[in-house]
């Protein structure tokens, strides 16, 4: 596992502002795939108005000083916990870097390698620079690559159901996996203001209403993202794809589940709202 950590180089670089050339450059010596990776990703934001804000809010050297060192803290837990995952030190980079608003965490290949991108652009504007936001980050994305060492990322087809029923499986694993570099099944650094709680009290009817939308062929994006939200509240299809990986684990390895098809997956998700 290489650890590639850009928050000095960063402050040097861009000591005088922002240049997008000067960005092409700095990102090409990370990797030369690089700045085209994240110039396609982000070719459909209007970059004077989306990226461009949030990158100059992020060069302050106080709040990437704050990422680095809480960073270097994650890392270290993670070593530590790593072996509680997986069989052997997986061949991954974990890249802090500075992107064009390309997500603060971001599962990929680069340079044919299994790589974690960890945008301190979109760190800091979501104010996730505490050490548990950061490790929560790291865990989550570790999770995604380990779902894709071990079994089915992907399913082929994309059909609206598939497209939800994959992305509730997606994120429950990684939450899975989350929770067993943390060493706490109960951890969602989503749980502010009482989120978990609500969760949990209103675990039946999230649910339902998945399963409803599944049936309809209706859109479960407010099940996801901090922009996003049900009855009120941001990223529950984590807490649901948690609980119906932990359902299936009643009977299954999470390895097991790491490689289960969609025909499964399917059935077992209406069994598991009906449980």
């Amino acid at each position: 596992m290489q650890i590639i950590n850009t928050c000095d180089k960063i402050k040097t670089v861009f000591a005088k502002g922002f240049d997008i050339n000067l960005w092409r450059k700095y990102a090409g010596e990370i990797s030369k795939e690089l700045p085209s990776k994240c110039e396609n990703n982000a070719e459909s934001y209007d970059f004077n108005k989306d990226v461009l804000p949030v990158i100059k809010n992020a060069l302050n050297e106080e709040k990437i000083d704050i990422v680095n060192r809480n960073f270097r803290l994650a890392i270290n837990m993670l070593n530590n916990n790593l072996t509680e995952l997986f069989d052997s030190e997986p061949d991954i980079n974990i890249i802090l870097y500075l992107g064009l608003c390309n997500g603060a965490g971001w599962a990929t290949t680069l340079d044919g390698k299994n790589t974690v991108l960890l945008g301190i652009e979109k760190i800091i504007e979501l104010d996730w620079k505490d050490e548990i936001n950061i490790r929560a980050l790291i865990f989550h994305e570790i999770g995604h690559l380990w779902h894709k060492l071990n079994g089915n990322l992907y399913f082929p087809g994309f059909t609206k159901r598939r497209k939800a029923i994959q992305q509730l499986y997606q994120e429950g694993v990684a939450m899975v996996c989350e929770h067993i570099l943390c060493g706490d099944d109960e951890f969602y650094h989503q749980d502010k203001n009482g989120w978990l709680k609500w969760c949990c009290e209103n675990e039946n009817d999230i649910k339902k209403e998945y399963l409803f939308r599944l049936n309809k062929r209706e859109s479960v994006q407010d099940f996801f993202g901090d922009w996003c939200s049900f009855r009120g509240h941001s990223d529950v299809g984590y807490f649901l794809g948690s609980r119906f990986v932990g359902y299936l684990m009643k009977i299954y390895s999470l390895k097991e589940i790491a490689g289960m098809k969609y025909k499964i997956l399917n059935e077992k998700f209406t069994e598991f709202v009906h449980s």
